[in-house]
């Protein structure tokens, strides 16, 4: 089987199991984006640019993460994944067909919601490297949780957590002035998206948040590009 066609295989693949899996698009995406659209036209939390951090932070957690985990740890369960690989699909074809919904997903998500929310972006293109970035950070992490995760349960486990840690560290940063706690928000994976929003006009693209995502983002394709190839070996 030649690259075109399998590449077409696998995004057929893709359509038919979320044409079948209407629970965890459900779970994974109207909820949140439809939630918080809906939180958006109350009155409190409309223009606050806190809130509307804290949205995208859920929202990219939930469709560019936990989605992706769990969607991966059900194919390993049904041993879809041994199939593809024994069939010859390629690192890159299979984490294309994985990535490719989840993104769009989130690009609904932070292409919209300010607007929803009544924020006004000073700096569209820092805005939207900053939420490109931060997508393509929740969906590696949660690749690599669902490449090493034995099943969907632990998959589910894992990458909760991950949405638990997404929505405190935003919570910590507003509430303390500590350098530490300062120094910890900056350097996480969502340390990017966090500042921007406090700082807005202030905000630089030297700023050291921009360095630790661009830093997370090399590290976590060799851990995937590392999780595929022990799938591989334990496969083939």
């Amino acid at each position: 089987m030649n690259r075109t066609n399998r590449l077409k295989s696998v995004f057929w693949l893709r359509r038919q199991y979320l044409k079948s899996n209407h629970a965890l698009l459900y779970m994974c995406v109207g909820t949140p984006i439809g939630d918080f659209a809906l939180l958006s036209l109350i009155p409190k939390f409309h223009g606050n640019i806190f809130f509307l951090s804290t949205a995208l932070n859920f929202v990219y957690s939930m469709t560019a993460g936990a989605f992706v985990s769990m969607m991966i740890g059900e194919e390993k369960e049904k041993k879809n994944l041994r199939t593809l690989i024994l069939s010859g699909v390629k690192m890159y074809e299979y984490i294309l067909s994985i990535v490719i919904f989840p993104f769009l997903f989130s690009v609904s998500a932070f292409a919209y919601f300010p607007s929803f929310f009544g924020v006004a972006i000073p700096s569209w293109p820092i805005y939207l490297i900053i939420a490109i970035s931060t997508s393509l950070i929740f969906i590696l992490i949660n690749l690599s949780i669902g490449l090493f995760a034995k099943s969907q349960m632990h998959a589910s486990l894992f990458s909760f957590g991950a949405v638990m840690v997404a929505n405190v560290l935003p919570i910590l940063a507003d509430l303390s002035n500590t350098k530490l706690v300062k120094y910890i928000v900056d350097w996480s994976f969502i340390g990017a998206n966090t500042e921007y929003f406090i700082k807005l006009e202030q905000f630089r693209i030297t700023d050291n948040s921009i360095l630790a995502m661009l830093l997370w983002i090399v590290g976590l394709l060799i851990l995937t590009k590392f999780a595929f190839a022990w799938n591989r070996k334990e496969h083939v």
